[in-house]
Parts: structure tokens; sequence; C-alpha cells
């Protein structure tokens, strides 16, 4: 073998992953519970656990960030001060399990405060002869402090059809985060069959937020469409929405 490429493969490879899990986080060597936390109504403070299921010792690093989200409904994290948690840096034997304590600091808003804290697995640099992959996984389950007053509510308006793309948009109108189960979009023609059908995987939407979500359908159909729905399915309750597709949409 050729000396640079033996010596390429010599070199261990450290990839990060970085897993935002709404359910129970499950990996290979380690648990963490529960799924969320919420904070407020009395409740100023909570706990995660985490187990290691592992054959060997993990370290770990945990950090926490605010949680908001921008324009468009993209995630952006930021330092924080509202939230205290304890440790930062722990160590699990195999089948040990320890606590994550995290509390709350400051006043609760008018509007709910999200946050996520980073739980990351440090990973081993240990090396023995061939390559060496180690894999470093973080979870980020989700802190809400809810307000004094919870108000819910969303909408899905603001309807485009173009070039065989159909889009809307999802609003939170409500002071607390809502999560999507998933979006369903039907196109249906005039006699009310179903033309195309889609399902989007849903999100976390929070307070005063607002998404695009958008479709492609088949182009030679457009003719064929009446009316396009949108059926956004959060845990609690569903948010629909319809646009009548008019004659000379389809050439737009």
């Amino acid at each position: 073998m050729d000396y640079t490429l033996n010596k390429i493969m010599q070199l261990s490879i450290f990839y990060g992953v970085l897993l935002f899990f709404s359910f129970p986080a499950l990996a290979s060597d380690f648990q963490v519970s529960p799924m969320m936390l919420e904070l407020g109504d009395g409740m100023n403070s909570g706990v995660f656990t985490v187990l290691n299921e592992g054959q060997e010792k993990i370290n770990f690093q945990i950090s926490l960030s605010e949680w908001t989200q921008d324009g468009t409904g993209r995630d952006v994290y930021s330092e924080t001060t509202d939230i205290v948690f304890f440790p930062k840096i722990m160590s699990l034997e195999v089948g040990e399990q320890r606590v994550i304590r995290v509390g709350l600091k400051g006043p609760r808003m008018l509007q709910e405060k999200t946050y996520r804290i980073f739980i990351e697995q440090i990973p081993s640099r240990e090396k023995s002869p061939g390559v060496n992959i180690a894999f470093s996984i973080r979870f980020a389950p989700p802190i809400f402090v809810k307000p004094a007053q919870t108000k819910t509510g969303g909408t899905i308006d603001t309807f485009q059809m173009a070039k065989g793309k159909i889009s809307a948009v999802v609003r939170n109108t409500g002071n607390v985060h809502f999560k999507i189960t998933s979006i369903l979009i039907k196109g249906r023609s005039a006699d009310g069959s179903v033309v195309f059908n889609k399902e989007i995987t849903g999100w976390y939407l929070l307070n005063q937020v607002a998404r695009d979500i958008e479709a492609s359908f088949p182009q030679e159909k457009c003719n064929e469409l009446s009316s396009v729905e949108f059926e956004a399915k959060t845990e609690n309750y569903n948010l629909n929405g319809q646009m009548d597709v008019h004659k000379g949409m389809c050439d737009q």
C-alpha cells in the first residue's frame, strides 16, 4: 500500500452528529429522559436523567441556550442566564445513571420562553490499530417556561401557486409553542376527487412565529385543480386552510 495512503488509514476519524429528538433520546450507548421539560405553574425546577447503557465509561459535557425562531421559522440559539443547570461536565460508568438539575432564575413572561439543553457525549480518543471511528452524539431536549396565562391559536394563509409548486404560511398566533405532527396538502378537482396528495413531516413552531410550507405537484394535472386544502395537525388541534384555483393560475 502507498505510504501516504497507509498513514491516512491510521488516522482516527471523528464524526459529530447533532440529533434533535422530540421523543426520549435513545442512542446505542446512553439514554436521556424525559423528552422535554415544562416549567411554570409553581414548578421552577426539574431534572433530566442520563443512563449509560453501553459497555464502557462515557464522558459528557452539558450546555444550555435560549431557543428562538426567526422570521422564516429557522431555529436560533443564544446565550442565556435565565436557567441554571448542574453539572456541566459528568462521567458515567457502565450501568450508572445521573441527573442534570435545571432551575428557573428569571420571572415568567407574557410570552412562553423556550430553551434547549445540549447533552453531548465526549468521544473517546483511545486508538487501536487500523481505522478508528468515534461518534459524538448530542441530544437537545427542549425546556418550555409557560406564561402565567396561556393562549393558543394559529392560522394557515398567504397561499401561492406557480410553476408546479404550491405554498402557504402557517402561523402561531398564540403565546405558547405548538408541535405540528404533520402537514397534509390535497389538490382536488371540481367533483371533489383528489388530484394530488402530499404529506410533510412536522416541527415545533414557537409563539408568534410563521413558517413557509411548500410542495410540488404534477404540473400536467394543474388544469384539473379546483382547490388546494392544507391541514396542519398539532398535538391538540388542527389548523386548516384552502385556496381556490382559478383559470390562468396554471400559466403563472
